[in-house]
């Protein structure tokens, strides 16, 4: 009895339950209680007849009951998972709980589709411990799963497979994927806003840690073009409810609409830092075209958001940027509170050094020749630690400036030449493969 209890009979059954209805009353008029019990029990097969009477008496499909595969089921996981995706970034052994609920649940359902997002999931929650064989497991399952999938579907395992290569340090070819993916999208007649938001927002970030600012820019502009909801999360949140409400009311494909609207929603949200990293790229674009008032606006929406994101690194870089453009505002003192909080953490990064440069040049505008000259040199020996050519080159000019207005040129001139001959022998620092957290 084993094998039929587990096929129409038992759905008919748990359905019938679940709706409270007696057998009788699922029967009438057209069949006998003791027929249910029957094909309950296993005993007797269902005509196409009965299937289908049975399937609108319970508010089903018949396709639902001979072969299990509900769409208010399915329609349930994708809840779940967008559920799921909301909770990853504050709770991430919750989301992960609900990302292996729907792949178990997903498996008979042949949702091969739900499963591989539940996969990039994990794969995504993976990236954010540390994980990469992890993210890279998940990442492979996925990409078997969509092997027919739509080239827009396809392109959310290459978005995360392109991170991945961004952290192995192929940036160039991380970029490439990237560019190609959303280029053959749009080109193919597959211009999904979601997942093109995905791509050049990750582009943007590959671009920037290239120091090819003019295409972060560029990338920047197009993701934040598409990320029009200002409270992505709340409006999951919103969407899931409707969809919830919906489907306890047996409105299946309306239900199905308000959940995928959810998900786009929580899509967004998922790309906090990657967005606050565009809103970073355009505000530099913004500064290298003389737009200051904008790169003002762009630096501190992103200094703001990468704070709440935890990302102190990329905080304080983007403090440094902030206070340069409220020191060419003439505000020295806003300038100096930003450089200050970076400073009073500590560390001796590229970060730190940055932001000694730039507290340098704000006591040199106050008279403080001293004290600039002291930051100024802190900035040198951290450059110089952490192999940044460039920015020792003009960290040393901007020192020989300040001594020679000082009037000491002989100084000057010994740290041009000291300084200068290390940065000859200094190789080009590589631009740094390790991703943030996201």
């Amino acid at each position: 009895m084993s094998g039929p209890r587990s096929g129409v009979g038992a759905r008919v059954q748990r359905l019938r339950a679940a709706r409270g209805l007696t057998q009788r009353a699922l029967a009438e008029p057209h069949y006998t209680a003791a027929y249910v019990s029957a094909v309950e029990a296993g005993r007797r097969t269902p005509s196409a007849d009965a299937v289908a009477h049975f399937a609108e008496r319970l508010g089903v499909t018949p396709a639902d009951l001979t072969t299990g595969r509900s769409p208010a089921e399915a329609v349930g996981l994708l809840l779940r998972l967008v559920e799921a995706d909301c909770a990853a970034p504050a709770d991430p052994e919750g989301a992960g709980a609900g990302y292996r609920e729907v792949i178990s649940a997903a498996a008979p359902l042949d949702a091969p589709v739900l499963l591989a997002r539940a996969r990039l999931g994990l794969a995504d929650l993976a990236l954010r411990r540390g994980d990469t064989a992890e993210a890279v497991a998940q990442v492979d399952q996925a990409d078997e799963l969509l092997a027919v999938a739509a080239p827009h579907v396809r392109a959310e395992a290459v978005a995360v497979r392109a991170v991945l290569a961004g952290r192995a340090g192929d940036l160039r070819y991380a970029t490439y994927l990237l560019a190609s993916t959303r280029d053959g999208l749009v080109r193919d007649g597959y211009p999904d806003p979601a997942v093109l938001l995905t791509l050049d927002a990750e582009l943007a970030l590959c671009h920037s840690q290239l120091d090819d600012e003019p295409a972060a820019a560029d990338s920047a502009a197009r993701a934040l073009a598409l990320a029009v909801l200002a409270e992505p999360v709340r409006v999951a949140r919103l969407h899931l409810a409707v969809a919830g409400s919906l489907l306890a009311r047996g409105r299946t494909a309306e239900a199905a609409t308000a959940a995928e609207q959810a998900r786009q929603a929580a899509r967004q949200a998922a790309l906090d830092v990657q967005l606050a990293s565009c809103h970073r790229a355009r505000g530099r674009g913004r500064w290298a075209a003389g737009d200051v008032p904008g790169a003002l606006v762009d630096l501190t929406t992103a200094y703001d958001a990468l704070r709440v994101a935890g990302q102190e690194g990329l905080a304080g870089d983007t403090a440094v940027e902030l206070a340069e453009a409220y020191r060419a505002l003439g505000q020295a003192a806003t300038a100096d509170e930003l450089v200050g909080e970076v400073l009073d953490r500590g560390g001796d990064g590229p970060g730190a050094a940055r932001a000694a440069r730039m507290r340098g040049l704000l006591r040199a505008d106050a008279g403080d020749r001293r004290g600039a000259e002291r930051y100024l040199r802190a900035a040198v020996d951290g450059f110089r630690a952490a192999g940044r050519r460039r920015e020792l080159a003009a960290t040393v000019l901007a020192l020989a400036d300040h001594l020679d207005a000082a009037g000491r040129p002989d100084e000057a001139l010994d740290l041009l030449r000291e300084g200068l001959s290390e940065v000859e022998r200094l190789g080009e620092h590589p631009p740094g493969a390790v991703r943030p957290s996201t």
